[in-house]
């Protein structure tokens, strides 16, 4: 029972501090990307400590919690389509050779972020979000999905080091 409480205590801290990483990335233009990456990494502990259904439910109240409060619409929308990741992680990581896991990893994330844009476009009306597009080239269209997906890859990678990180230190000080 004491072990249970403390992991529930955990979820909704770390719940609280990844809402906080969305509300300071709101107010910060240049963490749209980094905001929910932080809330994604802080969630990480939950995930490992209580299992996948109690991450998607802290993963939940935090993306509506960003919904409502957040003051930049694409910063909770990114969230929203991205925040589930690491509940998706593990099953991804068991993928046999490589190249599939990377290939079925992006196909994932592309997705993801098309989803995510798409709703910023047709549901929220993004029009600033729609003129800076339009000014795009095929080109620098391309650069930037390619830098997207490099990224989201770096992301993977940090999100495991931070499970393995909490598995071998940080979790002793938590749970003795």
């Amino acid at each position: 029972m004491h072990l249970q409480a403390r992991r529930l205590a955990l979820s909704g801290m770390l719940c609280a501090l990844a809402s906080v990483f969305l509300l300071l990335g709101g107010f910060v233009p240049v963490m749209v990307y980094a905001a929910p990456l932080l809330a994604i990494l802080t969630l990480v502990p939950v995930r490992e400590e209580c299992g996948r259904r109690l991450f998607l439910a802290a993963y939940g109240a935090t993306a509506l919690l960003g919904l409502i409060l957040c003051p930049d619409r694409e910063l909770a929308i990114v969230f929203v389509f991205l925040g589930w990741y690491p509940a998706a992680q593990p099953a991804l990581d068991r993928i046999g050779p490589a190249a599939v896991r990377i290939i079925a990893k992006l196909a994932l994330f592309c997705c993801a972020a098309a989803g995510a844009y798409g709703a910023l476009l047709f549901l929220f009306g993004a029009e600033e979000l729609a003129r800076e597009f339009s000014g795009f080239s095929l080109a620098a269209f391309v650069l930037m999905a390619v830098l997207s997906c490099v990224t989201f890859l770096l992301a993977d990678l940090l999100v495991s080091r931070a499970a393995a990180a909490w598995r071998r230190k940080l979790r002793r000080r938590w749970f003795r």
